[in-house]
């Protein structure tokens, strides 16, 4: 393939295009040439918008390597871009180069940039968290199952993994909750404020796992000593299987969890920054020229 300035390799200052109009280019060029061509997305910041392109790589006449950019959409708010290429690379299986440094508009990668630096601190701070979290309940878990002098554990494994299941699904609505507050909030949050409210959100899950692991030893033991039928003399958890079962969950949790605050982080940028978008007119583009010639 003949070398073309990086300008013409991608999208640079052609006109949009509706997605539906590049994936009938794609099926032509493989009706054509017998070849399923490959799409790559990429971005690029300029003229205070954020661009969408598609990269269509295919064989053309004779085995030669063809090539045709598309310019997707574009967008003034730069999660809504990302957020497009990312549901049309899921949805139609294409590549994601993410942003191209080489083609932005230097001011406006240095905001990507920053913007980047704070979402990624963000979710990292929020992840040491959680695992501070994990670590602080195993605590509660050594120090509070506790059992018979024959090493019998008077809360089940079962009942341990219910327990800290249930405190990191209290995490995940009290984190929904925050977001959903948003809305209501005249005042316009930062990730520092979100910092703070999911710490005193994980402080109070803490202590209720605490209180929710010693009521139900207590009411277990207290069964026990009333000699409830089955209870005292079934075959019941070691407390050594009770916490190595609540370790193993409690990393499962974190893992999940982990995942959870890269959405949760996307999710408070966009509303930090959620304005309406400035999107460009669709209009013909003239790489259609190229599909019409070749056919």
């Amino acid at each position: 393939m003949e070398e073309r300035p990086k300008q013409q390799i991608y999208g640079y200052e052609l006109e949009p295009v509706d997605i539906s109009d590049m994936l009938s280019f794609v099926e032509s060029r493989q009706e054509v040439h017998g070849n399923k061509p490959k799409v790559t997305l990429s971005m690029y910041g300029d003229d205070g918008k954020w661009h969408v392109d598609a990269a269509v790589r295919y064989k053309g006449r004779e085995g030669k390597d063809e090539f045709q950019p598309f310019l997707l959409k574009s967008y003034k708010q730069l999660w809504r871009a990302e957020k497009y290429a990312r549901e049309i690379a899921e949805e139609y299986g294409f590549s994601n180069e993410g942003l191209n440094p080489s083609l932005t508009n230097t001011e406006m990668f240095l905001q990507y940039q920053k913007r980047k630096h704070v979402k990624d601190t963000f979710t990292k701070d929020m992840q040491n968290e959680i695992e501070q979290h994990g670590t602080e309940l195993m605590k509660v878990v050594e120090t509070q199952a506790v059992g018979e002098e024959n090493d019998q554990s008077f809360l089940t494994k079962k009942e341990v993994e219910h327990l800290i299941s249930e405190q990191f699904n209290r995490i995940e609505i009290g984190i929904e909750q925050m977001l959903n507050s948003v809305d209501q909030q005249s005042k316009k949050k930062t990730f520092a404020d979100y910092r703070d409210e999911m710490k005193n959100l994980l402080k109070e899950c803490r202590q209720h796992f605490k209180d929710s692991i010693i009521e139900r030893t207590l009411t277990s033991k207290q069964k026990m000593d009333d000699k409830v039928i089955g209870l005292r003399n079934g075959v019941r958890d070691s407390i050594s299987e009770v916490k190595d079962s609540a370790k193993s969950k409690l990393m499962q949790s974190i893992l999940y969890m982990n995942e959870r605050l890269k959405d949760f982080t996307t999710v408070i940028d966009q509303k930090l920054y959620e304005h309406e978008p400035v999107q460009l007119d669709r209009k013909q583009n003239k790489a259609m020229a190229a599909q019409a010639h070749e056919r």
